[in-house]
Formats: C-alpha cells, sequence, structure tokens
C-alpha cells in the first residue's frame, strides 16, 4: 500500500514537473515572436497633389540590396505586404515602361512599417529652342502633375501641351519662385498674359485648341522666376471643364483675292527693314494694280515685301507660327456681342509656299496687308498697355518712340 502512494505521488510530481516546462517554452517562444517575426509594410504612392495612383505600380521591397518582396498596389494606391521584421528600402517599378518618374528612396523598419511615396515627373531631357522678347532660351516639356525642375538665376521656361480640354491650374512648390503664363512658343511675351494669385494661375483650354487623336496643338509657355540657382516642383492640374469659349465657335475662312503664284526676288536685290520710329508721312504706300502689290512713294517705287518664312525684327514669321497654331481673328459689335472670326491660316500657307525660296519673301498684296493688321490688333502687338505688345529692347524696355500708324510694317521690308 505504501509502494502504491509513492509510486501515485511521483506519477503526480512528474505530470507537474511536465507542465511547468511545457509553459515556460510558450513563453520562450512568444517572446522571440515580438522580438522577431513579421509585420505588415505598406506603401502609398500618390502624385504631387496627394491622389493615390491605383493602377500601373509595382512596389519593390529591397533588402541588402536585393528584392525581399514585391506587390501591386490596390485601388487605393497601397501595397501591403507581411515581412519579416527589419529594414526595408522601397523601390518603384511601372508596368507601361514609357513613364518616368522621380521619387525619394524611403527605408521602412521594424518601428516605421507604413510611408508614402510621391511621384513626380522627371523634366524632358532635350530642350527646344525658344526666342522671346529678351533674346533666345532653352526651354523644355512637362507634363500634368508635379514636375521636378532646376532653376537658373533669372526665369526659366517650360512647355506645356494639355492632351484634353479643360481648365489648367499652375503653381510651384515654394512660393519663392515666381510662376507665369508667356503665351505660346511662336509668340512669347515679355509679362504674363493671365493674372497670377497666390503664386498660381489658370489657363482654359478649349476643345478647338486640342488636336486629334491625343496630340495636343496648344502648347502653353510657363515662366519661372528665381533670384538665384535653385529646384522646385512645378505643379500643373486640371480642376474642371473649360469656360465656354468663342473659340468653340466655326471659323470664316478667309480667302486671297486672287491665288498668289509662285514668287522669285530678282538677284542682287537688297532688303531694308522699315524704320518703326519715323514718321507716317515718311513711308507712303502706293498700290500697282499691274503687278498687284505696294511700292514705295509711288506705283514705280521701291517694292514692298513681307517676311514669311524668314523671321522679322520682332517676332517669329508667319511660317514658324503656324507650324504651332493658326492666324486667326475675332470680330464683335459695338455691343460686344460676338459677330464672326476669321481664319487666316490657309491663305498664309498658300503665300508661303509660292514665297522667294532663298529670301522667304513675297510682294506686300493687300491680303497680307489686311491679314496683318487684323492679327495684330487681335493680339494687340502694337498697343503699349496690351499683354501682346511685342516691340520691346533687350533689357525688357518698350521700344521708344515707336510709331504705332506704322507698326504694322515690323513684318515687311523694302527693296533699298
Amino acid at each position: 500500500m505504501k509502494k502504491k502512494i509513492f509510486r501515485l505521488m511521483a506519477l503526480l510530481l512528474c505530470i507537474c514537473t511536465l507542465t511547468a516546462c511545457g509553459g515556460n517554452t510558450s513563453s520562450t517562444n512568444a517572446s522571440k515572436e515580438e522580438e522577431g517575426g513579421n509585420a505588415d509594410y505598406s506603401v502609398t504612392v500618390t502624385d504631387c497633389f496627394g491622389t493615390p495612383l491605383t493602377s500601373g505600380v509595382v512596389v519593390l521591397y529591397m533588402k541588402d540590396g536585393k528584392q525581399a518582396a514585391m506587390q501591386v498596389v490596390n485601388d487605393k494606391g497601397v501595397a501591403v505586404k507581411s515581412l519579416e521584421k527589419g529594414d526595408y528600402t522601397v523601390e518603384l517599378k511601372f508596368t507601361d515602361s514609357s513613364l518616368a518618374y522621380s521619387y525619394e528612396k524611403i527605408t521602412l523598419s521594424a518601428d516605421k512599417t507604413a510611408a508614402t511615396v510621391e511621384l513626380l515627373n522627371e523634366t524632358a531631357k532635350e530642350g527646344k529652342k525658344l526666342y522671346t522678347p529678351t533674346g533666345e532660351f532653352t526651354a523644355y516639356d512637362v507634363k500634368e502633375g508635379g514636375t521636378s525642375v532646376s532653376l537658373k538665376k533669372g526665369r526659366n521656361y517650360y512647355l506645356f501641351t494639355p492632351k484634353i480640354a479643360g481648365t489648367y491650374e499652375f503653381t510651384t512648390s515654394d512660393n519663392d519662385y515666381a510662376v507665369g503664363y508667356y503665351g505660346i512658343p511662336s509668340y512669347v511675351q515679355a509679362q504674363s498674359a493671365a493674372e497670377v494669385v497666390d503664386n498660381s494661375f489658370t489657363v482654359s483650354v478649349s476643345d478647338s485648341m486640342i488636336g486629334k487623336g491625343d496630340t495636343g496643338t496648344t502648347v502653353i509657355v510657363v515662366g519661372v522666376d528665381t533670384a538665384e540657382d535653385a529646384a522646385c516642383v512645378l505643379k500643373i492640374k486640371r480642376i474642371g471643364d473649360p469656360e465656354y469659349s468663342i473659340a468653340d465657335e466655326p471659323w470664316t475662312i478667309y480667302k486671297a483675292s486672287y491665288a498668289p503664284e509662285k514668287f522669285t526676288l530678282e538677284s542682287g536685290v537688297n532688303l531694308k527693314n522699315f524704320d518703326l520710329t519715323a514718321k507716317t508721312e515718311d513711308y507712303a504706300l502706293v498700290y500697282n494694280d499691274e503687278d498687284g502689290s505696294y511700292h514705295l512713294g509711288s506705283k514705280d517705287g521701291a517694292r514692298v515685301y513681307v517676311w514669311l518664312a524668314e523671321e522679322p525684327a520682332y517676332m517669329a514669321s508667319f511660317k514658324t507660327v503656324l507650324e504651332s497654331v493658326g492666324m486667326n481673328r475675332y470680330f464683335f459689335d459695338e455691343n460686344g456681342k460676338f459677330v464672326k472670326k476669321e481664319s487666316y491660316t490657309d491663305c498664309l500657307l498658300s503665300y508661303i509656299e509660292c514665297a522667294d525660296s532663298n529670301k522667304g519673301v513675297y510682294p506686300l498684296t493687300k491680303d497680307l496687308e489686311y491679314i496683318i493688321k487684323q492679327c495684330g490688333e487681335q493680339n494687340g502687338w502694337w498697343k503699349t498697355d496690351s499683354h501682346g505688345f511685342i516691340f520691346y529692347t533687350s533689357d525688357e524696355q518698350p521700344l521708344p518712340d515707336l510709331n504705332t500708324d506704322i507698326a504694322w510694317l515690323f513684318m515687311c521690308c523694302y527693296a533699298e
């Protein structure tokens, strides 16, 4: 009997010992899981406005320079991956290989398991020549969204081509860098053509300003000013539909009085530009019915020509202008009501095709006179208080003593 009791007590003691040992093992394992184990690493991908990118983005979790895992963002722009706790550097890949973004590299850790990556467009590597009232510059294409740009002291130019109609807002990430709207590449203005409020401006782009397919015909020139070399983000956002614009009204196509014929300038003829500070009577133009063009002083005086394919002194040539935008005018009645809009593009193209192949000129006809004057009035080329005024000196000062009565002759020259 005593032996049975002793054996029973020994058995109970053994069970208690095993139970105690088992409990200690569980506690140790739990402690190890707390120290190591897995965690959910979350990455949110947005544009510069905080809008999530919901497709086409793959998040790579890199550890010690090698890919540890990958995850495609979901419909909220978030990629979540359960990984062993540790440090991971985030890199991104895009299913569309044509996309080029820049972003700040981030590192996730056990203490920082979630982060947001902001994508910025890369500035085009190849620049384009841009002729402005103050000289020649290099301009770079930018896209909708945020673009990281490197600024040089002074004014920096960028070109934006919208692909769909809408109202677009332009601003910079830092108010130290002033933004402005300076027209189109063929006609860059000296001052902002849009009101700038809180370092931002808007431009309404109508359907008529967008080409067929996905290629825009309107190119917006954006300028960013800085007092010293710097870097910032140029932000472009479509904030709504375009405002109603008469630009969507049908065009009246201006037709030449007679079809121009191929013109060849006589060899040895020296062409001289008009002095736009001269007196009006100094340049009396007389129309010659026989040759269908203007002459100076009399029908037999020096023949007058128009620069069509060569650059005049204050603006791009008509050929250059027509490569990016049409030439036209809007007409209103005395009450300001829209009457019609007239397009001169087709007529100008017919003259350009017939211009002298060496000098790029054609004799000044009544058609060309009419077109220059209408386009000048429409754009305010010789109105000193207009954003479209083009007669500036190299230091951006209005041309002194400009005679606005003959300013339209800036597109013209005469045989000396």
